[in-house]
């Protein structure tokens, strides 16, 4: 077994190690004892101690612990903070009987109710938790993590595995529910908590590892980069997808609504694509950190303009602009400074000028600032519109001298009155006093009577229908 690395040891003997403290936990493989005042000189914090069972042999520990020993005091108080990752190795005559590594902070535990007793017990945050129903967490004492605070666990989740990949160069491998812990505020929100299986890209383990039950690849086989990534597709699809049957989700199109377009597509094709197009855990920490408007990078200005070269004073001309990882767009003129929200990637707005003179567009996050100066600006006067008075000749108007029409004289009408009638002269009779004349009386050619008692026929005079009558 390798003895040292960079001036300190890999290893250290079991007497070496203080009295054991309490049981932090105990599993199939190992038991966790707590160190209570050992420290070690290239780790902050508390340390326990994993204790292997009788007859676990475990073999690749050594390029783990020297990973972490390769790493400068920054990169290994990054690794300590998001993994308990073996710090030591604790061996007699050259077989591990055990490991060293950080204790887990008490931010990741909660203090859940028994339900049958109503009593209460410390329990690590596991990963699971965020699988279940909404509100079935709280019943028992755990926080319910909003939507928002999901995503960003997601984000943890990936930095973590991007570390392990591109700084320690080792593929995890045993991700499960049951191998990460979360906390809610607190940064980093994921810590992985069993890392003795991970191995060097590329290498293949002497010992056997198998994938986790609703957590195997489709190309099962070994562990490798690629199931990496399809495991943390997995990861986020159901920590965005808290029901029922949410920790064996398989589908990308049940997530829910937390991720965008982009995210969605980066999904099937962590789970449902080929292996060399599943995105790295590197691309899934870029997207899911500007999906929550966080800057990973100094900010870039990617393009900005005005819409014309020659602006007119006091018309408005429109500025746009097109920016990454901006948290907000300044916009400074001679005459204002406007701030506007640069989660977005692009913007414009109206401004005017009433002078020549520069536009200042600066990007801004936390972690810098990218100016673009356009100018300085052809601002041209519009001519001014004043009413021009024109002359105009004097000219005489007499009034002619027309004749005095004649008087029209026309003839006098008589009077119109209606006639009078004998008897009451001057007044218009009334309708009853006109006088009706007498109607002659008519014969009815028909006996009505006989008509209506069926009496004898007789004869009306017509000509019999020639066909009928046949």
């Amino acid at each position: 077994m390798d003895s040292a690395a960079f001036g300190v040891p890999l290893t250290m003997s079991r007497a070496s190690l203080p009295d054991l403290g309490g049981v932090v936990g105990r599993g199939g493989e190992a038991t966790i004892y707590e160190l209570p005042g050992f420290r070690l000189p290239d780790v902050s914090g508390p340390l326990v101690y994993k204790e292997f069972h009788a007859g676990q042999v475990k073999t690749g520990l050594a390029a783990i612990v020297r990973a972490r020993l390769k790493l400068d005091p920054v990169r290994q108080a990054r690794l300590d903070a998001i993994a308990a990752w073996p710090c030591r190795i604790v061996g007699d005559e050259n077989q591990a009987t055990g490991l060293l590594m950080p204790r887990i902070p008490d931010s990741f535990f909660d203090r859940i109710v028994l339900l049958g007793s109503g009593g209460t017990k410390p329990s690590l945050r596991l990963a699971m938790n965020l699988f279940i129903p909404t509100g079935l967490a709280n019943r028992i004492g755990r926080p319910e993590p909003t939507e928002e605070q999901r995503i960003s666990i997601c984000r943890d989740f990936a930095s973590a595995l991007s570390f392990f990949h591109e700084e320690l160069r080792m593929v995890f491998g045993d991700i499960n529910p049951q191998n990460a812990a979360y906390r809610i505020g607190d940064e980093p929100q994921v810590m992985f908590i069993d890392c003795d299986g991970a191995r060097a890209l590329g290498v293949v383990g002497a010992d056997l590892q198998l994938n986790a039950p609703d957590w195997v690849p489709p190309e099962g086989g070994r562990l490798t980069l690629a199931s990496d990534l399809y495991k943390l597709g997995l990861f986020v699809l159901r920590c965005l997808s808290p029901s029922r049957g949410g920790s064996i989700l398989l589908d990308p199109d049940e997530v829910g609504s937390g991720l965008d377009t982009e995210g969605r597509a980066m999904l099937r094709r962590a789970i449902t694509g080929a292996q060399a197009d599943r995105p790295s855990a590197r691309a899934w920490f870029v997207h899911l950190s500007r999906l929550l408007g966080d800057a990973i990078e100094p900010p870039k200005l990617l393009d900005v303009g005005l819409d014309a070269d020659f602006v007119l004073s006091g018309r408005p001309t429109e500025l746009h602009w097109t920016a990454e990882d901006a948290t907000s767009i300044e916009v400074v003129t001679s005459r204002e400074r406007l701030v506007f929200d640069g989660r977005p990637g692009a913007g414009s707005v109206a401004l005017v000028f009433t002078e020549p003179g520069f536009v200042m567009v600066r990007a801004v996050n936390d972690l810098g600032i990218d100016n673009r100066v356009l100018g300085p600006l052809t601002v041209v006067t519009p001519p001014v519109q004043q009413p021009m008075p024109i002359a105009m000749p004097v000219l005489d108007m007499p009034l002619q001298g027309w004749p005095q029409p004649p008087e029209l004289v026309l003839p006098r009408l008589p009077e119109m009155r209606p006639l009078a009638f004998p008897g009451r002269p001057g007044d218009v009779p009334a309708a009853d006093d006109l006088p009706w004349p007498d109607l002659w009386p008519a014969d009815f050619p028909f006996d009505l009577t006989s008509l209506t008692t069926g009496g004898p026929g007789f004869d009306l005079g017509f000509v019999p229908h020639p066909k009928r009558n046949r």
